[in-house]
C-alpha cells in the first residue's frame, strides 16, 4: 500500500509526520520511510513516522528500524495524547475489524481523525471476513471463516465493517463559524471521501498485498480462531458428561482444532482470498470567506 500513498493522482505527497495505527511489526512504516518519492525528514532529531499499537510485542528492536521511525503503545479506543493532536499529514489504519467492537467504531474514528492536521489524509484498509472466498472451496478455509464470523459476533465485533466504517468517517461534523467555509468539501462534513476501492488479493502482483493477505489470515483470523478454541475447550472442561450438549460440544472443539492445524500449515488447502476495502478521506480546512483558497486546497508538490 505504500505506493498508493505516494500516488500524486490521489493526493500530493505528504510533507510532515505520518502515523500508522495497529502497527504490528512496523513493516508498512518501514516501506514508507524507504520510499524514494517521499520528501526527506523534517528533522534529524524527530521521527517522521510513528507507529501505534495496543501492544509492543511485535515492535522491531530500536536498532533494527530506521531512525525516522518511532513506536508507541496506545489503545485507539482511547483518545491519543494531546501532543499528537493535529500533528500528522496522513494516518494509516488497517484491519481493526478483528480488534474493535462495533459500539466503539465511532469513538475510534474520531480519535484517529483528531491526529490529522487540517487538510490531512486518512487511509484505512479493512478485510471483512464475509468477503472471503476460495477456489476450489476447501473445508479448512470455509470452516475457519465460519468460526471467525461466529467469534466476531460473540465478541461484539463487526463481521462486515466496510459499510459502517465509510458512513462513520463521513458522518463526523465540523464547526464552520459565520464568515468562514470548509474549502475541502464546501460542507459541514469533517471528512471528504477522495478514494474508495476494493482490492482483491487473488493473484495481486504487489508483494505488500500478498504479505497483507498472509498477515490477515495468520495473525488476525487465526488469533480469533485460537481464542474460540480456548473458550469452547474451557466450556467443555466445566461441563458434566451427563449434560445433554456435551457430545455436540466435543465434536465442535475437535473440528475447530482440526481447522486450526490446517490453517497454521499455510498451504493451498488451508488459505483463501478476500477483498480489501481501501478508503482515503481528507480532513476539512476551515478558513475565512474571501481569502484565496485554491492554492491552499491543493498545495504544489
Amino acid at each position: 500500500m505504500a505506493k498508493h500513498i505516494c500516488s500524486k493522482e490521489t493526493f500530493t505527497s505528504p510533507r510532515g509526520l505520518m502515523p500508522s495505527t495497529t502497527t504490528g511489526t512496523g513493516r508498512w512504516l518501514q516501506q514508507l520511510a524507504d520510499h524514494p518519492a517521499l520528501p526527506p525528514p523534517l528533522s534529524d532529531q524527530h521521527p517522521t513516522y510513528i507507529g501505534f499499537d495496543i501492544s509492543d510485542q511485535q515492535f522491531p528492536p530500536p536498532d533494527a528500524s530506521s531512525p525516522r521511525l518511532a513506536f508507541e503503545v496506545h489503545d485507539m479506543v482511547k483518545p491519543f495524547p494531546t501532543e499528537h493532536h493535529e500533528k500528522f499529514d496522513l494516518v494509516n489504519v488497517r484491519l481493526v475489524s478483528y480488534a474493535i467492537k462495533g459500539v466503539d467504531l465511532d469513538r475510534v474514528v474520531r480519535n484517529v481523525i483528531q491526529l490529522l492536521r487540517p487538510g490531512g489524509y486518512l487511509q484505512w484498509q479493512e478485510a471483512d471476513a464475509s468477503d472471503s472466498w476460495a477456489h476450489p472451496e476447501t473445508s479448512a478455509a470455509s470452516s475457519c471463516i465460519d468460526y471467525v464470523i461466529a467469534e466476531k459476533v460473540d465478541r461484539g465485533l463487526l463481521p462486515c465493517i466496510a459499510g459502517p466504517l465509510v458512513k462513520t468517517i463521513l458522518s463526523v461534523p465540523v464547526t464552520v463559524p459565520d464568515g468562514q467555509h470548509n474549502i475541502v468539501s464546501w460542507s459541514r462534513d469533517l471528512m471528504r471521501l477522495v478514494h474508495l476501492e476494493t482490492v482483491s488479493t487473488y493473484n495481486h502482483p504487489s508483494p505488500a498485498v500478498a504479505a497483507g493477505k498472509k498477515a490477515a489470515i495468520m495473525s488476525a483470523a487465526t488469533a480469533l480462531l485460537k481464542a474460540r478454541v480456548h473458550r469452547k475447550s474451557t466450556e467443555l472442561q466445566n461441563s458434566l458428561e451427563s449434560d445433554p450438549w456435551v457430545g455436540k460440544l466435543k465434536d465442535e472443539v475437535k473440528a475447530m482444532e482440526t481447522t486450526l492445524r490446517a490453517v497454521e500449515r499455510w498451504d493451498e488447502e488451508s488459505s483463501w482470498d478476500f477483498d480489501l476495502t481501501w478508503i482515503v478521506a481528507r480532513k476539512a480546512i476551515v478558513q475565512e470567506t474571501g481569502k484565496g483558497w485554491m492554492a491552499v486546497r491543493r498545495p504544489s508538490p
